[in-house]
């Protein structure tokens, strides 16, 4: 026996080889049986390379929604525009309807500005020019072919009669001419339709002012309320609604939207008193963001209706500066309010 295992143990060692081989055919066996236990002990039957497809492609559909959350931001503003998940916490419904207070007072006055703006194109670029034309073609037309009262001879002959002519001709075709640079412009349906706005959005603004209201009266304040989860998902259902009617309000202004340089000019501002709030990053609650937004957008609408040549010409302002020095003059204000 001592000589076989000898033997044995010669062999081996002469030959590397064949002990790497059985090494490595004994791990095999231990993986296989690895492979074989997980797959047996997964408690939903699914493999778990099927798993991590899952995982996969549920951390793919988060990474999406942070990116549609992100270009929200970047191009409504820290507030957004579009609607978005509720939190029906206590804490989430009370910064939910301070978000929602500024989002609606902001676009409110975006469309009165709008509406200042088209409405204003609307008049003296269209109806009040052609309202003149017509006045001036029919005074013309019947000079030309009027005639005095007792011997009915023409009331112009010659050259006057020619030029007038003339005149009138040129007044028809630059009436025409208006007429049709106005359907293209078409700026009385536009103002039509940020009218409907304003009025749709006044509505929005009282009714979620008053929800407002009853919710801090009733409900912010209650450390325990038994029916919390109720009031909450009711609550939670008006927001939506609200947020559903807004992004109505929107799509039926896509055809007129709020000029540009506006929005950019609301974005412009609210992104600085962000990072002036909140620091670099620019993210926190919107509760306190209530008192200097409201403050700045009446100040920022009251630029733009006080500008000499509005709603003529867009207002060229600094937002920066403004900032500053409308940030003076509040800082100012509170001081002297203590």
């Amino acid at each position: 026996m001592m000589e076989e295992s000898t033997e044995d143990t010669e062999v081996l060692q002469a030959s590397p080889q064949l002990q790497f081989g059985a090494v490595e055919e004994h791990e095999n066996e231990k993986q296989k049986e690895v492979k074989q236990f997980t797959h047996d002990t997964n408690d939903d039957g699914r493999d778990t390379e099927e798993e991590s497809e899952e995982e996969i492609y549920v951390n793919a559909v988060q990474k999406e929604h942070l990116a549609d959350e992100h270009e929200n931001e970047n191009k409504h503003g820290h507030l957004g525009s579009l609607p978005r998940p509720l939190d029906t916490t206590k804490e989430g419904l009370a910064d939910e309807y301070v978000r929602l207070s500024l989002q609606f007072e902001c676009a409110l006055i975006q469309h009165k500005l709008a509406l200042e703006y088209f409405e204003f194109r609307s008049f003296y670029f269209v109806f009040f020019p052609l309202t003149i034309i017509a006045t001036l073609i029919t005074i013309i037309g019947f000079l030309i072919s009027g005639t005095t009262q007792y011997d009915a001879d023409p009331l112009l002959t010659g050259d006057s009669k020619q030029i007038l002519s003339l005149v009138l001709g040129l007044l028809g075709a630059f009436s025409i001419l208006l007429n049709a640079v106005g359907k293209r412009a078409n700026y009385q349906s536009q103002s039509d339709m940020h009218r409907s706005a304003v009025k749709a959005l006044e509505k929005i603004c009282l009714t979620v002012d008053n929800e407002r209201d009853w919710f801090d009266r009733n409900h912010r304040n209650d450390v325990e309320c038994s029916d919390h989860h109720y009031l909450g998902t009711k609550l939670g259902a008006d927001l939506k609604t609200h947020q559903a009617s807004f992004k109505a309000i929107l799509d039926a202004c896509c055809d007129s939207p709020v000029p540009y340089q506006v929005v950019q000019t609301f974005n412009l501002l609210e992104q600085t008193v962000s990072q002036q709030v909140f620091g670099p990053d620019g993210r926190g609650r919107s509760t306190d963001l209530e008192d200097p937004l409201k403050f700045y957008y009446q100040k920022l609408w009251k630029e733009y209706s006080t500008y000499r040549l509005w709603p003529l010409v867009m207002p060229r302002m600094k937002v920066a500066a403004k900032y500053r020095e409308w940030k003076e003059e509040r800082d100012g204000n509170v001081g002297n309010a203590v």
